[in-house]
């Protein structure tokens, strides 16, 4: 669960545990996947994989880096607003709808196909999203010093993994890592016991 959901979920913890927890913010972030008729960036743009970065408030387009010379239709990523600021504020206050048309209105200055390729669209604010309410744990320098060894304890009965539990924070490699900790830390406990 992630301490965004944790923090509203009463538990039997310590005051320091609790702390961690509810000390810790979510990052922002919003995605929006644009399905085209046809890989235009590789039949048109000589484009296989990668990103490209704009100054625009959808920061990130990301091709596909598989199916390459496939015919039909082809989905990329539109967007990816994840960096801090009014901007990605911004982005996730609008509805779904909206935030295609931005990525699509965006993305056509870079590539002009997108209206005429453009099949449909899907989008997602994390902090919409009810089991989440943010894309990641977004822990500061200090907060980190003062909270992250209380979060990654064992609490009475309790341990917590994911990636809010990690040093690779917004990584599913981050959440892999930090269950295999909690995984070690509990065989400890249990043979020490």
């Amino acid at each position: 669960i992630p301490a965004s959901v944790l923090s509203q979920i009463p538990m039997n913890v310590g005051g320091a545990m609790r702390t961690a927890i509810d000390s810790l913010p979510y990052i922002p972030a919003a995605k929006v996947g644009l399905q085209f008729k046809r890989r235009f960036w590789e039949e048109d743009d000589n484009i296989y994989g990668g990103n490209t970065y704009t100054d625009q408030s959808i920061f990130n387009i990301s091709y596909p880096s598989h199916g390459f010379f496939e015919k039909g239709p082809a989905v990329l990523l539109g967007a990816y607003v994840y960096r801090t600021g009014a901007s990605v504020y911004n982005f996730e206050a609008m509805q779904a709808p909206e935030m295609i048309e931005a990525a699509l209105e965006q993305g056509s200055r870079i590539h002009p196909q997108y209206r005429q390729e453009f099949m449909n669209g899907v989008a997602v604010a994390w902090h919409r999203v009810p089991w989440t309410l943010g894309c990641s744990g977004g822990w500061s320098q200090e907060n980190r010093q003062k909270n992250y060894g209380a979060m990654c304890s064992i609490d009475n009965r309790i341990v917590l993994a994911g990636e809010h539990c990690s040093r690779l924070m917004a990584w599913q490699e981050g959440s892999v890592l930090s269950a295999l900790d909690a995984i070690g830390r509990l065989h400890k406990r249990i043979v020490t016991a």
